[in-house]
């Protein structure tokens, strides 16, 4: 039995993860919803760092954990990204974010 695949290889810097949530902190608004659906646009339809089922997947679990889905989605993809520099680094968008 073979395993598909869900996320692209980690071939991002910690750099490129910073400036794709620094963008998506500083134009996005809402709740945590509306931020997930930022967050589709950005990191799947257009920069392809996950596919749709990676990414509902990642949402579905993210939704168990405490906090915000959005904020552990966020961390998670930073950190499959970039790594661990890249998990801290994701920071940008609950520090821009308009309120």
């Amino acid at each position: 039995m073979t395993r598909e695949r869900t996320a692209a290889p980690r071939t991002g810097t910690p750099h490129e993860v910073f400036g794709a949530f620094l963008k998506l902190g500083l134009t996005s608004f809402g709740g945590p919803i509306a931020h997930l659906g930022y967050f589709r646009d950005e990191l799947v339809t257009r920069r392809k760092w996950i596919d749709e089922k990676g990414y509902a997947d990642l949402v579905a679990l993210c939704q168990f954990l405490p906090g915000p889905a959005s904020s552990q989605v966020g961390f998670a993809m930073g950190l499959m990204r970039g790594g661990p520099l890249g998990r801290l680094r994701r920071g940008a968008h609950s520090r821009f974010r308009p309120r």
